[in-house]
């Protein structure tokens, strides 16, 4: 009931008045050295100073990297272990030339697209054989590059993999061609 009484205005009035005492008296509590320094004008820069370890006494005689360096040589790489750059290396041969690479890549994706949507006709219009048949072959028309490629295996396996009937597998490479 008593709080009633309080609006927020002499209650912010109140928090700024106890915030400002509170750093009045904090600051110069804490803070004494810098202030007088501040004041006075002397304006060093103190860089604290590194903790010393227990384990440091025991390494001071040890010689430093520079002098092993010089004294054994640099250190090779394991037996069986080389350097390469980025640019040699990989994980498979090279089967096709970059040129063709590129090109089959970005058929790749647009025979992809191309049966993706043959696959959403015969699912939608319950097509069969029959109809993915005549609408595979205008696809295969359409990208001949694809033949015969290590791309033309990964993408027989995925319309194996989406046609709702069995397909073999010389009658996917039929369509193929």
């Amino acid at each position: 009931m008593i709080l009633q009484h309080y609006t927020w205005h002499t209650f912010l009035v109140a928090a700024l008045i106890l915030t400002i005492v509170w750093y009045a008296v904090a600051i110069p509590t804490f803070f004494r050295k810098e202030i007088k320094d501040f004041l006075s004008g002397n304006r060093k820069r103190v860089t604290p100073e590194p903790l010393t370890h227990e384990w440091d006494e025991e390494f001071e005689d040890e010689p430093f990297a520079d002098d092993d360096e010089k004294m054994m040589g640099k250190s090779a790489l394991p037996e069986g272990m080389s350097r390469l750059s980025m640019a040699q290396f990989g994980f498979a041969p090279r089967m096709i030339r970059d040129e063709d690479k590129d090109t089959q890549l970005g058929l790749v994706s647009d025979v992809l697209e191309e049966l993706k949507s043959i696959f959403h006709i015969l699912e939608t219009e319950q097509g069969g054989k029959a109809d993915f048949i005549s609408l595979f072959g205008l696809v295969s028309a359409k990208y001949p590059k694809i033949r015969n490629t290590p791309n033309q295996q990964a993408l027989s396996g995925y319309i194996r993999e989406n046609l709702p009937f069995d397909i073999s597998d010389e009658e996917l490479d039929k369509l193929w061609k």
